[in-house]
């Protein structure tokens, strides 16, 4: 090759260097900043992601308290309906309120709670409506003079009943921890 022929190529190379480099930084570039977008849109759904498993166990922590605290007050509200009508006085409305709100409380964790919790759950609630088919016949006898012998049995057979239930709530709190990661041992 002659002198002028590698010239015209080193020449060429040249220009065609400096016109393909601000096209080459622009395309690196382009790369770069889709690169970068793709890493931040990733990392903001992991961010997104993560605030909805947070706030999904808050508002599971949340039913469960309120299952927990709901079915323990029900049942605190029927003992001491017991003995209000042991003593002869009327069942206090406040036993009502609690079952409503009870209710209220399994209706919306039936959405939200998984299937093995919920089966204990359900067990509580059907022992409180039980235990409450247990209390209005002898609410309703408060005031009879029947045979005392038989308000008596049924006085004691809704004291054990309301007594030996508490062993459903236990087993549903049980469930409820395990399913939180708080407790690990299933009994």
């Amino acid at each position: 090759m002659n002198t002028g022929t590698v010239a015209l190529l080193v020449a060429v190379v040249g220009v065609a260097g400096t016109l393909l480099a601000p096209v080459t930084t622009a395309w690196v570039s382009s790369r770069s900043r889709r690169q970068e977008f793709e890493l931040q849109q990733r990392s903001e759904l992991t961010k997104r992601h993560m605030d909805d498993e947070q706030a999904n166990l808050e508002r599971l922590r949340d039913t469960y308290v309120a299952l927990n605290s709901g079915a323990r007050r029900y049942r605190f509200r029927m003992m001491e309906d017991l003995y209000a009508i042991r003593s002869g006085t009327a069942p206090d409305p406040a036993t009502e309120v609690a079952r409503v709100e009870f209710q209220d409380t399994y209706a919306k964790a039936q959405m939200l709670v998984p299937d093995d919790v919920l089966r204990r759950c359900q067990a509580v609630r059907v022992a409180l409506a039980d235990a409450r088919k247990l209390l209005i016949p002898l609410a309703g006898d408060a005031g009879d003079a029947g045979d005392a012998g038989d308000d008596q049995q049924n006085w004691q057979e809704a004291h054990t009943f309301l007594m030996e239930m508490w062993e459903a709530i236990l087993a549903m709190q049980r469930a409820m921890r395990q399913d939180l990661g708080i407790s690990t041992t299933e009994s």
